[in-house]
């Protein structure tokens, strides 16, 4: 019988202190386990977890603890949800008697591994028995398949130095993140076979998050930062976490997304089981399957945000890129444009008149994958600055600020693209507009450097008391150095030279003279 790991009591989370805040008995670099976490979170500032997948599931398992032990998800109100939340933000922590109460209540359903429970986290004990090949043996998927970054399979080896025939055990703290991932993140397609009564399949549809980005309110302690992120969802009477509960008939109709719970964590489209080592402190195997055969219930995530279609269709999330920063949706997370629907969670921090200074960004946690293959491109991370200020205050002069910068760093990057774009087809005499960068070799390069400075201005110009330039001059004097620095080695045959100065003189439009940024008349 393996030793277990019982989430709610061992140390899997790394976290950052609060300067001054991090009490005796905890180490700098120890890692703490959920009741701890809960305890402590007005002490803490932060959790320190990668992937940002895993971070971005870690969070909805979070707001339901959050919900759960504040009572803040057993409101039919929204207008008691609110008082009671603002009621918590001034009471600043956590009330040690509800977490107790509910981690006692629900003892031993937070252990990871099925060894030392018939209830392991998040996993279906099931598929022990039930992953079986057509010869009716038990079978994983090995421990290389659940870690994202890992090589498995047929794919090639220098993703990573593992192979099949030897993998290397994952931690058991390291092992809750990739379970996080899969759950949330998961592909579609070919799995390993699962077996329930005459019904044997080897197939799955994709996890609830699979290509989206997710965006989360940040406070300045992991308790505002819980409280802060928990939206309001209507209490529901049948509404349990995976963990409360008994494992369902995978072949039935899966429950509604009614309730906080069912609503972050009842979605999931794959079932996972991990083998722990004989000690209990790493994972050795896994099994990796479909959880359903029947489809869930379209539901909206709260932290997800929403393309409103213009035929009136039903709204649609909005697709995760790896190259596009968080603020260039800033407005549209602040609910300011009628073609995006802002995730829900953001809508309801509209009315807070709790001190302003419990809330400082919005982080993005995002996955850019294919959302009807198993192909995956990059996970990203992004923050803002401060940005409630500007919320709260309905200052039109920042919300003008904030909308003019953004439209010149998009419609200059527009400039930008076309200009490198142009150059490259009339040197090459070939384009190919299918290809992912239209075919230009230099065309990702260039526009990552041109946002990454961008950036820089777009703050610079929110945050200005009194503009020194128009900011669309700016970007553009931005776009101007990337062209510039992206061609630099083309500038020695007269042929190349005249192609560089035909197209960069279209980087010049909308440029404003001093005189037009006046008023004045510039003739």
């Amino acid at each position: 019988m393996a030793t277990g790991f019982d989430l709610a009591e061992r140390g899997f989370c790394p976290v950052r202190w609060r300067a001054g805040q991090r009490p005796e008995t905890f180490s700098p670099e120890a890692s703490l386990g959920l009741v701890d976490l809960l305890l402590h979170a007005h002490r803490i500032e932060d959790v320190e977890i990668s992937p940002p997948p895993a971070l971005s599931g870690f969070l909805r398992i979070l707001a339901v603890l959050t919900g759960r032990i504040t009572g803040l998800d057993r409101m039919d109100s929204f207008e008691d949800w609110e008082q009671a939340r603002e009621d918590l933000l001034h009471a600043g922590r956590f009330d040690e008697t509800a977490i107790r109460r509910y981690f006692d209540e629900f003892s031993g359903r937070f252990e990871l591994f099925h060894t030392a429970t018939a209830h392991p986290f998040l996993q279906d004990a099931r598929l022990l028995e039930q992953c079986r090949n057509p010869q009716g043996d038990q079978v994983s998927s090995g421990v290389n398949k659940l870690v994202p970054n890992r090589a498995a399979g047929q794919a090639f080896v220098w993703h990573s130095h593992t192979v099949d025939a030897d993998p290397s055990p994952v931690p058991a703290a390291e092992a809750v993140w990739s379970l996080l991932t899969w759950l949330y993140y998961g592909p579609p397609g070919r799995c390993t076979a699962r077996q329930v009564g005459k019904t044997r399949a080897g197939d799955t549809k994709s996890g609830p998050l699979r290509g989206t980005v997710s965006y989360h309110p940040v406070g300045k302690s992991l308790f505002h930062t819980l409280v802060l992120g928990l939206p309001y969802v209507p209490w529901h009477e049948h509404d349990a976490a995976p963990w409360e509960e008994e494992p369902r008939d995978p072949l039935s109709v899966p429950p509604p997304a009614q309730g906080l719970a069912r609503k972050l964590t009842g979605r999931f489209r794959h079932a996972v089981l991990l083998t722990p080592s004989e000690s209990g402190d790493a994972v050795v195997d896994a099994r990796i399957t479909w959880a359903w055969r029947e489809e869930h219930a379209p539901a909206e995530d709260p932290y997800v945000m929403h393309r409103v279609p213009t035929n009136g269709g039903a709204p649609i999330p909005e697709s995760a890129s790896a190259t596009r920063a968080v603020w260039r949706d800033l407005d549209a997370l602040l609910g300011r444009t009628e073609q995006h629907r802002r995730p829900e969670v953001l809508a309801h921090l509209d009315e807070l008149t709790v001190d302003e200074g419990v809330f400082t960004a919005i982080r993005a946690l995002g996955f850019d994958q294919d959302r009807s293959q198993a192909k995956e491109r990059q996970y990203f991370s992004g923050i803002t600055p401060p940005v409630l200020e500007a919320w709260q205050a309905r200052d039109p002069r920042r919300w003008a600020q904030l909308r003019e910068a953004r439209e010149a760093a998009e419609q200059t990057a527009w400039q930008l693209q076309e200009a490198l774009s142009g150059l490259w087809q009339q040197l090459s005499k070939t384009t190919n507009g299918k290809a992912r960068d239209r075919g230009v070799p230099w065309l990702h390069k260039a526009m990552t450097t041109y946002w990454q400075s961008a950036e820089r201005c777009f703050w610079e110009a929110v945050h200005a008391e009194e503009a020194s330039a128009p900011v669309r001059n700016r970007m553009i004097e931005v776009a101007l150095r990337t062209y510039d620095d992206t061609t630099a080695d083309l500038m020695r045959q007269p042929k190349q030279v005249k192609a560089v100065e035909e197209h960069r003189r279209g980087l010049w439009r909308g440029w404003r003279s001093e005189a037009k940024a006046n008023g004045e008349d510039d003739g």
